[in-house]
């Protein structure tokens, strides 16, 4: 990803930003609730990376290196929703 910024000349980011704290306190809070609602949680954030990552893999302006960094992105995060998905339907 730092490849990716320093080619568009802009600087990567070094730290999270307000988004991901949202779905780390979303997972925490969830913690105190237990295993199904923090599977729950993990698969409303999934929910969001994977279309954030799906939307920023086909953006037209985006270069090739980025397009393809995001598809492999997508790609695991989509495995990762599976999981959560399974996961948490064996624990009803």
């Amino acid at each position: 990803m730092t490849e990716i910024a320093r080619e568009l000349g802009i600087e990567a980011p070094t730290e999270g930003d307000m988004k991901q704290m949202l779905t780390t306190g979303k997972i925490a809070l969830a913690d105190v609730m237990g295993d199904k609602a923090i599977l729950k949680a993990m698969k409303t954030n999934e929910d969001d990376t994977v279309t954030a990552y799906e939307r920023a893999s086909r953006h037209e302006d985006a270069i090739p290196e980025s397009k393809a960094f995001f598809m492999k992105a997508y790609q695991d995060e989509e495995r990762h929703r599976v999981w959560t998905s399974t996961t948490g339907h064996s624990l009803s």
